[in-house]
C-alpha cells in the first residue's frame, strides 16, 4: 500500500495551481489552474488571441501545470477533482484535461464556469464534469472516497476536496478564509473539519502566510463600500466601480448600493457576465431585475455611446487590475466615456502582487488622475486567510504532515516558523515541496 503527493504546479510559486495524490496504482488530480501574468502576456501578444493556443505551449511557457511530470502515471489518473472556480485552479482544465480519461468532479457553480470556459474558447472537453453538492462525498473508486467541504473564499461553492484511502485522508484546502460573516452562502464547515483531526496530510494555501493578521469578513468589505460612497456627494457625478468578476457576494454589495443611491446598475464585461450566468445557472444568485448586463465589447461601446447621463448609472467595470483590454481601461484610456473632475472610480480590490498587474494600475490610476477623478482604492477584503487563520486550521485539523502551497519562499518559510516554532511541528512533519518533488507519505 502506498500514498504519495506529487506536486504539478503552484508549489514554491502562485498560480498554475495542480497536484495528484497516488494511492496504490490510482491517481487523483487536484486543480488545474494557470499562471495567469504569464497567460495574458502570451495570449495578448497573439495576432489572434486565444485562437490556436495549445496545452504543450502553456506548458513550455510555464503558463500551466507541467503534467509532463506525471509520466505514466497519466494513464492511472482516475479523477479530476477542482476547489473553485477562479482561473488559476481552473484555467488549463480546457488545455489539458483532455490528454486524461476521467472525469473532472466540481461544485455546481464550479462546474458551470468550467463548461462556460470551454464553450467559449472552442476547447471541447471529452470528460464529463460531473456536479456535487457541497459538503458531499462520493465514491471515485472502488479504493479513493471524495469529500467536498464548503469553505469560504470570495467565490461560491468553494470547497476543500478531501482524498480518502485506507492509508488515511489527504485534506487538499486551496483556497480558503474563515469567515464568520458570509454576505453569500453557508460559513466554513467548521464541524467536519473538526472531525478530520489527525488526518494523514493537509495541503494548505499560505499565500498571506507572513501577514500577522486574520481575514476580515466580506461583511467588513460591504460596509466599507457603503460608508465610503453613502458618506460622498455623488449628485450629477458618474460613478465607476470595478471588482473581481467572480466574486459574485460583492457584486450583489454593489447591486444593493446602486439601489440605495437610486441608480440603474450596469455589468459591462465578458467575465462579468461569465460568472453572473453561472451563479444563476447554479442557483446562487441572479441578478435580472437588479442589474443590466453586457458583455461584449460592440455593444458596450454601443451602450456607453449613447450613455447621455451616466449620473443615474452605477457602472461596474471589469479591469480592476488595470488590464489595457478590459472595459475599465478602455473607456479611460480610449475615451468610451467622457469623463470629468469629481466623477468617482472605486477599486473595491487590491493590486495582486505581481510585476505587471502593478505597473498596469499605476498607469490606470495615472490616467485618471490626469482627468482630476476622484478615486477610492482598497474598499476589499481578501478572501485568502492570513497567519492566525493558518494557526486555527492545523489546530483545528492537526494534521500528521503540513505542505504550504500557493505561495513564494517567503510565504513557505512563514508558514512553516508557525507551524515548529509556535504549535510544535518537528521539521520533518513540514514539507515546502517543489513542482516535481515527490513525497511519499505511506
Amino acid at each position: 500500500m502506498s500514498l504519495e503527493i506529487i506536486p504539478i504546479g503552484g508549489f514554491s510559486e502562485i498560480g498554475r495551481n495542480c497536484v495528484a495524490i497516488k494511492h496504490d496504482d490510482e491517481v487523483v488530480i487536484c486543480d488545474m489552474g494557470l499562471n495567469l501574468e504569464q497567460y495574458i502576456d502570451y495570449t495578448e501578444g497573439l495576432d489572434n488571441g486565444r485562437a490556436g493556443v495549445s496545452g504543450k505551449k502553456l506548458i513550455q511557457i510555464s503558463a500551466a501545470p507541467d503534467v509532463n511530470i506525471l509520466g505514466d502515471l497519466r494513464r492511472d489518473v482516475v479523477g479530476i477533482c477542482v476547489t473553485h472556480a477562479h482561473l488559476d485552479h481552473i484555467g488549463a482544465i480546457p488545455f489539458l484535461a483532455n490528454r486524461f480519461d476521467c472525469d473532472i468532479h466540481a461544485t455546481p457553480f464550479t462546474a458551470e464556469v468550467i463548461e462556460s470556459i470551454s464553450n467559449r474558447d472552442g476547447l471541447p472537453l471529452k470528460n464529463r464534469v460531473v456536479k456535487h453538492p457541497v459538503n458531499c462525498r462520493f465514491r471515485l473508486t472502488r479504493k479513493i472516497e471524495i469529500e467536498f467541504i464548503h469553505i469560504t473564499h470570495s467565490v461560491p461553492d468553494t470547497v476543500a476536496v478531501v482524498v480518502h484511502t485506507k492509508d488515511g485522508s489527504v485534506v487538499y484546502m486551496n483556497d480558503f478564509k474563515l469567515d464568520h460573516s458570509p454576505t453569500l452562502g453557508p460559513r466554513t464547515n467548521v464541524k467536519r473539519l473538526q472531525e478530520l483531526r489527525g488526518a494523514k496530510c493537509l495541503i494548505i494555501d499560505s499565500l498571506y502566510a507572513h501577514k500577522h493578521e486574520k481575514a476580515l469578513s466580506e461583511k467588513i468589505a460591504e460596509q466599507m463600500l457603503f460608508d465610503a460612497v453613502l458618506s460622498m456627494d455623488t449628485k450629477g457625478k458618474a460613478i465607476i466601480v470595478t471588482t473581481f468578476s467572480s466574486h459574485i457576494a460583492r457584486l450583489k454589495a454593489i447591486a444593493k448600493l446602486g439601489e440605495r443611491l437610486g441608480r440603474k446598475v450596469v455589468f459591462l464585461g465578458r467575465s462579468i457576465d461569465k460568472y453572473t450566468q453561472a451563479a444563476e445557472a447554479a442557483d446562487i444568485h441572479s441578478f435580472k431585475g437588479s442589474a443590466k448586463i453586457v458583455a461584449y465589447r460592440e455593444k458596450i461601446d454601443k451602450f456607453l455611446a449613447k450613455l447621455r447621463h451616466p449620473e443615474q448609472y452605477l457602472i461596474v467595470a471589469t479591469g480592476h487590475q488595470g488590464e489595457p483590454k478590459a472595459v475599465l481601461s478602455r473607456i479611460v484610456t480610449e475615451g468610451k466615456l467622457r469623463l470629468r473632475p469629481d466623477d468617482i472610480v472605486i477599486f473595491s480590490s487590491n493590486v495582486i502582487p505581481a510585476g505587471r498587474n502593478e505597473q498596469n494600475r499605476e498607469k490606470l490610476e495615472r490616467h485618471l488622475r490626469s482627468k482630476r477623478v476622484r478615486i477610492l482604492t482598497g474598499l476589499h477584503v481578501s478572501g485568502h486567510g492570513a497567519r492566525e487563520d493558518h494557526r486555527d486550521v492545523l489546530q483545528m485539523l492537526r494534521p500528521q504532515h503540513v505542505i504550504p502551497t500557493h505561495g513564494g519562499h517567503r510565504q513557505l518559510e512563514a508558514f512553516k516558523d508557525l507551524a515548529i516554532k509556535e504549535l510544535g511541528y518537528k521539521p520533518d512533519k513540514v514539507h515546502i515541496l517543489y513542482n516535481g518533488k515527490r513525497l511519499r507519505l505511506a
